[in-house]
């Protein structure tokens, strides 16, 4: 009977030093790693599934989130890799600093996020119209006409929806001089204020257009998530519309946070911004590699409302959190290259006289 108690006793002392050794090696076996991210992709890096997946996968990864264009002059020092959205911003970070590596493990449309009296509203002023799948089209044209002339939402057919009376019929967005998604929105005006063609070069009328766009909304957030909150709890009073990434929609809707009678309008036309993964060590390249081809990882993008490059698995994430989303994506328009929207982007700048840009916040 001791001597059963001995071992006992010896055998739980093996035990718990393989444990200790085991703790050990696990600890020094997974690779620290830390990225700079658009800020609508934070959400994504904090999952708990998809820290877990990484841990498996052998990788730490911490990131901190940032405005897309902030991204493009952010310091290397201690960094593995930096994901914006938006191919402009890639492209001006790789110019920058010199990578000549990149992923693309997924990418969203550009949509505007609104109320269904809101939607109902720019219906009955033929601006927008139910799709048959439970998404709206936005005609943008038309809606450029309303915003030049300055109509407010009491002047359309019908009324106001509540609380939106004396607002002027204006689409938020964030601050073009650090946000990708403002400058998504940028393309797709120019695109239009041009003659329905992409701005190739120096182009200070169109942009004096433009102008007016972001100016007559005040104060600019510097990120997509902060107007974005705001538009899910403040209501339409607060936020009619919001430029926003898809992905914002599917993953709030997809955690039951989207206000009750949300509508998600797809601007005719729109852009699509590339989430673009740029390595600055192996690390992060490999970090980058895992995003791109890891099945796992890519159906934890989906469900947060990411596109890949498998559409049935977007398709199945949205269905399953019972979210109308666009099958097909048939009015798009491509971005202008980094020079010409660079061009755009500063031109719009020097109308912000006395209000300079964050800078420090997708």
């Amino acid at each position: 009977m001791r001597r059963a108690a001995v071992v006992a006793v010896a055998v739980a002392v093996l035990l718990g030093a393989a444990a200790v050794v085991w703790n050990v090696y696990a600890r020094a076996s997974v690779t620290e790693v830390t990225g700079l991210v658009g800020s609508e992709k934070e959400g994504f890096f904090a999952d708990e599934a998809v820290r877990g997946r990484f841990a498996e996968l052998g990788y730490r990864v911490q990131v901190r989130g940032r405005g897309s264009r902030a991204i493009t002059t952010a310091d290397t020092a201690g960094l593995d890799f930096a994901f914006p959205s938006g191919a402009p911003a890639a492209e001006a970070f790789r110019t920058r600093h010199g990578i000549d590596r990149e992923h693309r493990p997924f990418f969203s449309p550009m949509v505007v996020l609104s109320h269904r009296p809101v939607a109902e509203a720019l219906q009955r002023a033929e601006a927008a119209a139910p799709a048959g799948d439970g998404t709206w089209d936005l005609d943008m044209s038309g809606y450029l006409d309303m915003a030049r002339d300055g109509i407010r939402w009491r002047d359309l057919p019908g009324g106001a929806p509540e609380g939106t009376g004396r607002n002027s019929v204006l689409i938020r967005t964030t601050d073009p001089r650090t946000s990708n998604s403002a400058a998504m929105y940028l393309a797709v005006v120019s695109y239009l204020l041009n003659g329905e063609e992409v701005v190739s070069g120096p182009a200070p009328d169109i942009a004096e257009r433009a102008a007016p766009l972001f100016l007559d909304q005040g104060g600019p957030p510097d990120t997509s998530q902060q107007p974005f909150d705001s538009y899910v709890a403040l209501g339409p009073g607060h936020t009619p519309l919001l430029w926003a990434y898809e992905s914002q929609y599917v993953a709030a809707g997809a955690a039951g946070e989207l206000p009750a009678e949300a509508a998600v309008l797809y601007p005719a036309p729109t852009t699509v911004s590339a989430h673009v993964l740029l390595p600055v060590t192996d690390a992060g390249d490999e970090v980058g590699r895992l995003l791109t081809e890891d099945p796992e990882l890519q159906r934890l993008a989906a469900e947060h409302g990411f596109r890949t490059g498998a559409p049935e698995v977007f398709a199945d994430a949205a269905a399953e959190a019972g979210l109308p989303v666009r099958a097909r994506l048939d009015d798009t328009v491509n971005a202008p290259g980094h020079a010409a929207l660079e061009g755009l982007i500063r031109e719009v700048e020097r109308h912000y006289a006395g209000k300079p840009a964050a800078g420090t916040a997708g």
